[in-house]
């Protein structure tokens, strides 16, 4: 059983593949703008290097946003690709703040452009405060209540592997194509914006 994570939300193309939690190969590459040209000869380079394909997986994991509209777009294509070739393909995903937390007391945030940040708080893989859309400085005042928390932003400076491997239960089974949705903040807030 081959499992292939994808996280493609921030600067990197991030590609693990595993079997039963133990890591075969893994790229961690600095893909940004690039992720749309990098993403599937990457995917196919790795599974060659372990003498796989596509059509040897039965699971696929991937991060689903908040992050760069193009990033969160190209793992949910795959997938939805892949799942409608082979419908006994079990696709998880995973928000990218969550995946940057960890398990670990966090406070994970992602630049939105604009001044504004995804932001959120985790405390050992759950959620203390919710995923939101916050200008620099709310994501401060309310990160002083958290004294002790350690600051991750944009996907850069963390545990990418084993925070994909620790995580792996909390990652959410999409029964069909349709359930996977990605994850965009900044629309609805735009949205709601529009709507008053």
């Amino acid at each position: 059983m081959h499992s292939l994570f994808i996280d493609t939300t921030g600067k990197y193309l991030t590609l693990i593949l595993e079997s039963n939690n133990i890591v075969l190969g893994d790229y961690h590459l600095d893909g940004e703008r690039k992720h749309t040209e990098l993403t599937v000869p990457t995917i196919t380079k790795l599974l060659g290097e372990h003498n796989l394909k596509l059509k040897d997986l039965t699971a696929l994991y991937l991060t689903i946003g908040p992050g760069s509209y193009t990033g969160i777009r190209v793992p949910i294509t795959i997938a939805m690709i892949l799942k409608t070739i082979n419908p006994n393909l079990n696709v998880y995903t995973i928000n990218s703040l969550l995946y940057q937390a960890g398990l670990d007391n966090c406070i994970s945030m992602i630049d939105a452009k604009g001044s504004q940040f995804y932001f959120a708080i985790y405390q050992n893989g759950q959620e203390i405060i919710p995923i939101q859309l916050l200008t620099l400085e709310n994501c401060r005042e309310i990160s002083q209540q958290f004294a002790g928390y350690e600051i991750r932003e944009d996907l850069l400076e963390f545990d990418y592997l084993n925070n994909y491997l620790n995580l792996k239960p909390y990652f959410t089974l999409s029964e069909t194509v349709d359930d996977l949705a990605p994850l965009y903040l900044k629309k609805a807030v735009e949205t709601n914006e529009t709507n008053r």
